[in-house]
């Protein structure tokens, strides 16, 4: 990756709302060449989306939970329960694991209830063994952008 287009990166990671022409100012570029940048980092998969992040609580979701997952190791029912998972949208994010769990949930819910209704259906699935459900009672760090701050910058001073 080139100096410009971590300039670019690292601006864009530390404030997406910021319009191409300031960017293009601050990494001593064209706004057009910055644009054009944008969209090739787009179309390579180094940018894949601009989001807003939303506060759960606002939209009555409050919830916050980590349910993980222990399965049946045969490919084929772990296939199927991805498909079904996937569309529960509750579900914010979805990892494999590797060691005692074969799988981890975040989940966004309205409370204890719905939190439970959800569990139950994880376990109704084909092939679940166990489940172990963390609610998360307060976010003392929220910053997913941090690691693609500090290699961007520290890429930037070398």
């Amino acid at each position: 990756m080139r100096e410009l287009e971590r300039k670019i990166l690292l601006q864009l990671v530390r404030n997406s709302e910021q319009p191409v022409r300031e960017i293009a100012e601050k990494v001593g570029a064209s706004r057009q060449t910055v644009a054009k940048k944008i969209e090739q980092l787009k179309a390579t998969g180094a940018i894949t989306s601009f989001t807003a992040r939303l506060n759960s609580e606002k939209f009555g979701l409050p919830t916050k939970a980590y349910i993980f997952l222990r399965e049946n190791p045969r490919g084929e029912l772990r296939k199927k329960n991805e498909t079904v998972i996937k569309q529960f949208h509750q579900v914010t994010e979805f990892y494999r694991l590797f060691g005692r769990y074969s799988a981890v949930l975040e989940v966004l819910v309205k409370g204890s209830r719905e939190l439970t209704k959800l569990v139950k259906r994880i376990h109704g699935l084909k092939g679940v063994r166990e489940t172990e459900t963390f609610i998360v009672h307060s976010a003392v760090k929220n910053v997913p952008e941090a690691p693609f701050i500090q290699v961007l910058s520290s890429r930037e001073k070398s």
